[in-house]
C-alpha cells in the first residue's frame, strides 16, 4: 500500500517539532520562560514520539510496506550535482526514531526534577532539543550530505552538553576531547562521502544502495580498491560516534555533563548513530568483507576490553559509561557477521535499560550530594526503595539476565557470530560469552555496593547535586557539618532524607523499567512463522542484510522490496552457557560485594598489578597523552621557537637592511658643498683607476 503525501509529510515533522522548541526556548527562555522552560521542551519531542510511534504502526499494520523515498526540496544545485532535502523511511527508520523519541521524552520529563533550580535551566533544554533534531534528521536523512549534517549536528549538540558546567574545568576538557576524536571519525566520514559521490555519481541513498552498478561483476572488480577504502572511511565514522576502540576514550569522560545528558548520548542518540551508519550501508559493507570482518573483530574486543574496565572503576556514572562502550561493541560483533538484525535488536533493547541505569543513578547522585563513589555508600535501597528496584531490573536487563530483555537480544547476537559462515565467528561468540559473564559482575558489583548491605550515606547525603554555576552572592553549597550524621534517624532528625525524587524524575524510572523488563519479548514472540516481532519487522530492509532488490526508483515513490531471511533463534545449548555464566557472575558479585566485601579486598590487593592496570583503563590514555599529545605540544613548541627566531628573525633582518644602509648613506648627505666637492672627485678617481686597470 502506498502511503498518501500528507502522511509522509507528517513523518518529515518529527524533526521539526524539537527544533522549533530549541528556537522558543532559546529566544524567550531567559526572560519570559524561566522556569517553563521544560514546557515547550517535553512537549515539542513529545510529539515527535507521537508521530514516529504512528509511523512504526502503519509499518507494523501493512499500510507503508517497503521503503518509501520523499523529497521535500533541492537544497543545492549546481550544473548535475544536486542535494535534495528529503526523508528517506523504512522499517530501520521508524524503529530507531521511535525509540528515539519516546525514550528521549522520558528523559525530559525527568529533567523537569532532576535540573529544577539550576541556572542554566533554560540553557539546558534549549540543548537538548536541539540534540535530538540533529539525531531525527540523521536517521531520517536520504542522502550521505543530509545525514551528515545531522552528524555533525549531534557532536556539536554533545559539546555543548558535555561542557554545559562550562566553568568546571573538567568539564571543559572533556567537551574538548569529545569534540575532537569525534573530528577524527568526522574527517573520516567526509572523505568517504566524496568518494562514494566520484564513484555512484550521487549522494542519495536510493540511487546508490539500489544501484544496478552493485550487481555488475565488471564495475565491481574495477572499484573493489576504493569500495574498500569508503567502507574503511565508514566504519572509522562510526567507531568515533560509537566510541570504539580506539577511538573509545571521549566517551567516559563526558560523564561531566548533567545526568541527563548522559542518560540522552548512551541510550537515545550520540553513540548509537554509528550503529544505524553501518546498518544503514550494509550494502557497501558486503562488497568489501575484509572490512566487515574488522568491524566485527574491534567490536568483540571493544566489547570484553571495555568490561574489564568497568569492574575496577569506582564512579557509578563511569562503569555505566563503559558498559555502553562494551554494548556497543556486541553490537559492532553482530554487524561484523552481517547481522543487523541482531545488532538493531540489541540497540533497541538498550535504550530501555541503559537510559534506566542513567536516570536510576542520577537519582542517587541528586539525593546524595552529587557523591556518585560505590565505596562511599551502602544500603541505600532503605531510603530510596523505587530507585533501588528500577536499577534493579536495569541491572538485570545489562547482564542478559534470563527472561529480561538485554538476555534476548545479547543471545540473537551471540547465535549471529556462533553460526555465522565467517572462520572467526564462532571465537567472537566465545569473546560475547566470556564478556557476558564480566558484564553481569560489574553490573552487580554496583546494586549489591550501593543498595544492599547496612545504610551507610555519605556526609552530602540529603543535599542536592551542586550546580557548577556560582552566582555573585551566592553560596551553592550548605554547611556540610550539619550533614555529617550518617544514617536514616540522623538525616530525618535534620529534615534532609534522602529519597527517589518527585513525581517527574521517579515515574520515568518506572516507565523505562517496563521497557528494559518486556522489550526484548519483541524478538521472540509475534512475528511471521512463529518468530519474533523484531525480525520479522526488520526482514524486508535490503540494508541490513545487504541484498539489493532489482529495482529502478524515482524520488516519491514506493520500492518494493523482498523478505530475506533472518537470523536462526540462539541454540538452547548456547542460551543456557550464556546464562550460566551470567548466573555465575550475579553470584560471585553478591558474594564479594555484599555477603563479604572484606574477601573482595583482599583479592584486589593480592592482584594488584592487575588491579592497577584496569583502573587506569589498560592506559589507553596515557598512551595517547605520551604518544600523541605530548610530542604534537613539543612539536608546536619548537615551531612556535622556529616561527619567532628564524622566520620573523629573516624578515626582520630583511627589514632592517634598507633601514641600516639608509642610516650609513644618510652620513653623506650633510648639505656641505665641500664634501660634495670631495666625494666627486673620489669617485672621479675611482672611475679612472677602474678604467685603466681593464686597459693594462
Amino acid at each position: 500500500m502506498l502511503p498518501d503525501l500528507s502522511m509522509m509529510q507528517s513523518v518529515a515533522l518529527i524533526p521539526v517539532f524539537p527544533l522549533l522548541a530549541a528556537l522558543i526556548i532559546a529566544l524567550f527562555g531567559a526572560r519570559v520562560l524561566k522556569t517553563r522552560s521544560w514546557m515547550p521542551a517535553v512537549i515539542g519531542v513529545a510529539i515527535s514520539a507521537v508521530l514516529a510511534l504512528s509511523l512504526l504502526v502503519m509499518f507494523q499494520r501493512g499500510n507503508i510496506v517497503g521503503v518509501y523515498q520523499l523529497t521535500l526540496y533541492h537544497w543545492i544545485s549546481s550544473g548535475g550535482f544536486s542535494i535534495p532535502i528529503g526523508i528517506y523511511v523504512d522499517p530501520l527508520t521508524s524503529l530507531f526514531l521511535a525509540f528515539i523519541t519516546f525514550v528521549s521524552t522520558l528523559i525530559f520529563i525527568y529533567s523537569c526534577g532532576y535540573m529544577q533550580g539550576d541556572y542554566g535551566y533554560f540553557r539546558f533544554f534549549a540543548y537538548m532539543n536541539m540534540f535530538v533534531f540533529f539525531m531525527c534528521t540523521l536517521v531520517l536523512a536520504d542522502n550521505f550530505v543530509l545525514l551528515y549534517l545531522g552528524w555533525e549536528g549531534v557532536g556539536l549538540a554533545s559539546y555543548l552538553l558535555v561542557g554545559y558546567y562550562y566553568t568546571k574545568p573538567a568539564a571543559r576538557e572533556a567537551a574538548k576531547k569529545a569534540f575532537i576524536v569525534n573530528r577524527i571519525g568526522d574527517t573520516c566520514l567526509a572523505i568517504a562521502i566524496f568518494i562514494i559521490y566520484l564513484v555512484f555519481h550521487t549522494e542519495t541513498f536510493s540511487r546508490i544502495f539500489y544501484s544496478s552498478d552493485l550487481k555488475n561483476v565488471g564495475f565491481l572488480a574495477a572499484h573493489h580498491g576504493t569500495l574498500i577504502w569508503i567502507a574503511l572511511l565508514l566504519m572509522f565514522g562510526a567507531f568515533a560516534k560509537s566510541a570504539q576502540f580506539p577511538l573509545h576514550v571521549w566517551l567516559p569522560d563526558a560523564m561531566e555533563g548533567p545526568t541527563p545528558v548522559s542518560a540522552l548520548i548512551h541510550a537515545a542518540t550520540m553513540v548509537t548513530a554509528g550503529v544505524y551508519l553501518i546498518a544503514r550501508c550494509m550494502p557497501l559493507f558486503t562488497l568489501a568483507l575484509p572490512v566487515l570482518h574488522l568491524v566485527g573483530v574491534v567490536g568483540g574486543f571493544t566489547a570484553f576490553m571495555a568490561a574489564t574496565i568497568a569492574m575496577c572503576q569506582y564512579d557509578m556514572k563511569r562503569i555505566w559509561a563503559y558498559s555502553t562502550v562494551s554494548q556497543l561493541g556486541y553490537m559492532f560483533m553482530a554487524l561484523g557477521v552481517a547481522s543487523g538484525t541482531a545488532a538493531v535488536f540489541h540497540v533497541f533493547t538498550h535504550a530501555f535499560f541503559k537510559a534506566l541505569l542513567f536516570l536510576s543513578t542520577g537519582s542517587v547522585m541528586h539525593a546524595m550530594g552529587g557523591e556518585l563513589d560505590i565505596r562511599k555508600m551502602s544500603g541505600i535501597r532503605k531510603v530510596m526503595p523505587i530507585t533501588a528496584g528500577c536499577l534493579l531490573i536495569g541491572a538485570l536487563a545489562l547482564s542478559g539476565f534470563p527472561g529480561f530483555s538485554g538476555f534476548f537480544s545479547k543471545d540473537e547476537i551471540l547465535s549471529a557470530a556462533m553460526n555465522a559462515t565467517w572462520t572467526w565467528g564462532p571465537l567472537l561468540s566465545v569473546v560475547g560469552l566470556v564478556t557476558a559473564l564480566i558484564t553481569a559482575y560489574y553490573t552487580f558489583r554496583v546494586f549489591f555496593r550501593v543498595f544492599m548491605g547496612d545504610l551507610v550515606l555519605p556526609a552530602t547525603a540529603g543535599l542536592h547535586e551542586p550546580s557548577a554555576f556560582v552566582l555573585p552572592g551566592q553560596d551553592r553549597h550548605e554547611s556540610l557539618a550539619e550533614h555529617e550524621a550518617h544514617g536514616e534517624a540522623g538525616l530525618e532528625a535534620q529534615g534532609h532524607k534522602p529519597s527517589d525524587g518527585s513525581v517527574a524524575m521517579w515515574m520515568p524510572l518506572i516507565i523505562l523499567a517496563i521497557g528494559a523488563a518486556f522489550a526484548g519479548y519483541l524478538g521472540v514472540f509475534g512475528g511471521a512463522n512463529g518468530g519474533g516481532w523484531i525480525q520479522s519487522f526488520l526482514s524486508p530492509v535490503h540494508l541490513l542484510n545487504g541484498t539489493v532488490p532489482p529495482v529502478t526508483i524515482t524520488p516519491g515513490t514506493h520500492i518494493p522490496v523482498r523478505t530475506v531471511s533472518t537470523v536462526r533463534v540462539a541454540p538452547l545449548m548456547l542460551m543456557a552457557v550464556s546464562s550460566a555464566l551470567v548466573l555465575l557472575g550475579v553470584l560471585v558479585a553478591a558474594y564479594f560485594h555484599w555477603v563479604n566485601r572484606r574477601a573482595a579486598d583482599l583479592v584486589g590487593a593480592s592482584l594488584r598489578p592487575v588491579v592497577t592496570f584496569l583502573e587506569n583503563k589498560w592506559y589507553i590514555d596515557e598512551l595517547y597523552n605520551y604518544g600523541i599529545v605530548e610530542p604534537l605540544w613539543l612539536l608546536g613548541q619548537a615551531l612556535s621557537i622556529f616561527d619567532r627566531f628564524v622566520v620573523d628573525g629573516v624578515v626582520f633582518v630583511i627589514g632592517f637592511f634598507p633601514q641600516f644602509t639608509g642610516y650609513i648613506l644618510k652620513a653623506t648627505q650633510s648639505g656641505r658643498l665641500r664634501y660634495y666637492g670631495i666625494g666627486m672627485i673620489a669617485g672621479i678617481a675611482v672611475v679612472i683607476l677602474g678604467v685603466l686597470y681593464l686597459l693594462r
